[in-house]
This record gives structure tokens, sequence and C-alpha cells, in this order.
């Protein structure tokens, strides 16, 4: 891509989240005025993307329904807080992380992590190709050959199932999500220094639950 038509694509990109913030902000000052149905787009709009997300978090299919729903419940109840500071999206998301982040804390049995893939949708592999894109960014060594792709793939998004709650939530947020260092500074309430180095020590924790499947 030329730097022309790069620059052109990135504008594009920032006038369409522009716009999607003023829907948003818009939306969410009718549902805070009553309008159920106001509330109602916002769902239809994002349900499949934090569904996504929290699958990703939670790592069963069930489990994961049920959590985004109860973030939409809340977030309906809560709505008199959106301030519109930050993305309607951003703002389910940051209600979604402290239900799964509680959830994935509690003590339990080991938690087997699903690789299914959401219904009517097909994100899973884009998901790890995001991860491995970021790692393999770092690296210094040649590209990825050990592995065909699709089980590649599936074992990425089985390490991250296997990383503690904490590690997996900044890599779902940075590399899967793409919030920037500020956002999620601001979601996680943490300084950025704190979280950089907990997205570097998650990366290192990801390399190490894949160095058995690939060379990074």
């Amino acid at each position: 891509m030329s730097s022309v038509s790069g620059a052109h694509h990135e504008a594009k990109a920032s006038s369409q989240a522009a716009a999607m913030s003023q829907r948003d902000a818009e939306l969410m000052r009718q549902v805070q005025a009553g309008d159920r149905a106001a509330y109602g787009q916002i769902v239809v709009a994002y349900q499949h993307r934090l569904y996504n997300a929290v699958l990703r978090l939670i790592g069963e299919p069930g489990e994961a329904a049920e959590l985004t729903q109860e973030a939409f419940m809340r977030g309906l109840m809560k709505a008199d807080t959106f301030r519109g500071q930050s993305s309607a999206y951003t703002w389910l998301f940051r209600i979604a992380l402290n239900l799964s982040l509680s959830e994935l804390r509690k003590p339990r049995r080991k938690r087997s992590f699903s690789l299914d893939q959401p219904a009517g949708r097909a994100d899973g592999d884009g998901q790890a190709s995001a991860l491995i894109d970021r790692l393999s960014a770092e690296r210094t060594s040649s590209p990825l050959e050990a592995l065909e792709i699709q089980e590649r793939d599936q074992q990425v998004l089985a390490a991250l199932g296997r990383l503690d709650a904490d590690h997996r939530a900044v890599l779902v947020m940075c590399d899967i999500e793409g919030f920037d260092y500020q956002q999620m500074s601001e979601i996680l309430d943490v300084p950025l220094g704190t979280l950089k180095s907990r997205i570097f020590r998650a990366r290192l924790a990801l390399r190490d639950e894949l160095k058995s499947y690939m060379q990074l």
C-alpha cells in the first residue's frame, strides 16, 4: 500500500470511527431519556463483537453468552453513568471485562478452553492471526513455518486459554480488540508503565505456551 493510499485508508477509518462514536453518543442520550429501543440498537451493533471478546476471555461458549447478556443488562441499568468520554463499545467492554475477570478468578477446577466459533461468525482464525502477527513482528527469526495455518491458529487460541486471567485480558484487549495503550490504561485503571510491563509479560507467557508447537 502506498503512503498516499495508506493515509487515505487511515483517514477513512478515523472518520468512520468518529461517526460511530457520535451515533453511539446520541443513542445513549436517548437511552438515558428512557428510550429502550435505542439501547436495542446498541445491542444489535455490538453483540457479536462483545461476545467474541468475552469468549476469548472465558473460553466456554455458553458461559460467554451468559456473561455477554449480563454485561448488556448491567449496561442498561447503568446507562446514566455513560458520559460519552469513550465509545459505547468501550464502555460496555469495561463492564464485560470486569464480569469476566471476576468469573475467572473464582476458585474452580481448571477450565477447558473451547475453540468453537460463535454461531454465524468466523472470527477465530483472524483473531489468532492477529496474535501471531504481534508476536512475529517482535522476533528476528524467519517467518513461522512449523505448522499449517489452521492448526497454528487453533494452537494459538488454545495457548491463550491457558494464560492467567490478567495476561489473557491484556492480549485480548491489545492484539484482538485493538485498544490503544491509553484506552487500556483507563479500562484497567492502571498506569501506562504497569500496563506495558503486563503486556510484555503476557506475550512472553504466550510464547512459552507455544514453544512446543512452533518457533517464534
